[in-house]
C-alpha cells in the first residue's frame, strides 16, 4: 500500500526533477554581466506565458518527510480546471527504493508501481499543475520572492545561453512548497539569454546539525510550451 504522504511527496516535487541539462561556463565573462533584478523580472513575464514544460528534479540529501528523490516528467496547467502531468519518480521509502510511473488528472494522482499495481490518490488545490504554473504563484513566486539577487556568470545548457543568478530565500517561502524545510535557503536561477525562460533552479538547505551536509534540490526545465500530456497514459513522461 502507497502511503499517502507520497502522493504529497510527488505532486510536491513538480515544482522544487534523472540528470539535468550539462552545465559549462561560457569562457568569455569579460564582459559586463547584466543586472540580475532585470533578469529576474524578465523571467517572471516569461513565465506568465508558460503553459506546459518538461520537468526533471533532483534532490541530494534529506528533507524531513520527502520520500522522493527523484522526478521526470511533463505538466500542463491548461488541460482540465486543474492541470496534469505524467512521468516517472524514485521514491525512498525506509530501506527501499522503488520507481512508479504517475498521472496526475482532475483531482487525482494516480501510481502504479513497477509490477502494474495502480493506487489512487487525492490531489490537494495548493499543488495541481494548474495552480503550481499559474503566473501568481507556484514557480514564478520563487523568482518574486528571491532577494539579494546578483548576475554571478554566463553558463551554458544544453547549448542555450544563460546568466546564473545567486540569491536568497526565506523558509517562509519555500515551506510553503516543501513544508520540511525550515530554513533560510541559498538559490540559483538560470534564466535564458533572449528569451529570459527559467531553465533551471537550484537551491541549498543548511544541514540541521553540525555533522550533516547540506541537502540541495534541483529543477530543470525544458520545452516550455512545447509539451503534449497524455494523461491516459502513464508512459507518456518518459523520454
Amino acid at each position: 500500500m502507497l502511503p499517502r504522504r507520497l502522493a504529497l511527496n510527488l505532486v510536491a516535487a513538480l515544482v522544487v526533477s534523472a540528470s539535468l541539462p550539462a552545465c559549462t561556463a561560457n569562457p568569455d565573462n569579460s564582459g559586463p554581466l547584466p543586472g540580475a533584478e532585470g533578469l529576474v523580472n524578465a523571467a517572471e513575464g516569461a513565465l506568465e506565458e508558460l503553459a506546459s514544460v518538461a520537468f526533471e528534479f533532483r534532490l541530494t540529501g534529506a528533507v524531513p518527510g520527502l520520500q522522493v528523490r527523484e522526478v521526470e516528467g511533463v505538466a500542463d496547467r491548461g488541460r482540465g480546471p486543474n492541470g496534469s502531468a505524467t512521468g516517472e519518480a524514485d521514491a525512498q521509502l525506509l530501506t527501499e527504493r522503488v520507481r512508479y510511473s504517475f498521472v496526475v488528472e482532475g483531482n487525482t494522482l494516480s501510481l502504479t508501481e513497477q509490477d502494474g499495481t495502480t493506487v489512487r490518490r487525492p490531489v490537494p488545490a495548493d499543488y495541481a499543475p494548474a495552480r503550481l504554473l499559474d503566473p501568481a504563484t507556484g514557480i514564478r513566486q520563487l523568482l518574486a520572492e528571491a532577494t539579494n539577487l546578483t548576475t554571478e556568470t554566463r553558463e551554458e545548457l544544453d547549448d542555450i545561453e544563460t546568466y546564473r543568478i545567486g540569491g536568497e530565500l526565506r523558509h517562509e517561502v519555500v515551506s510553503a512548497l516543501l513544508p520540511g524545510v525550515h530554513d533560510d535557503v541559498d538559490v540559483k536561477f538560470w534564466i535564458a539569454d533572449g528569451s529570459h525562460r527559467l531553465m533551471r533552479v537550484w537551491v541549498q538547505v543548511p544541514p540541521r546539525k553540525k555533522n550533516e551536509g547540506a541537502t540541495q534540490l534541483e529543477l530543470a526545465l525544458t520545452r516550455h510550451n512545447a509539451v503534449e500530456v497524455r494523461p491516459s497514459d502513464p508512459s507518456a513522461g518518459r523520454r
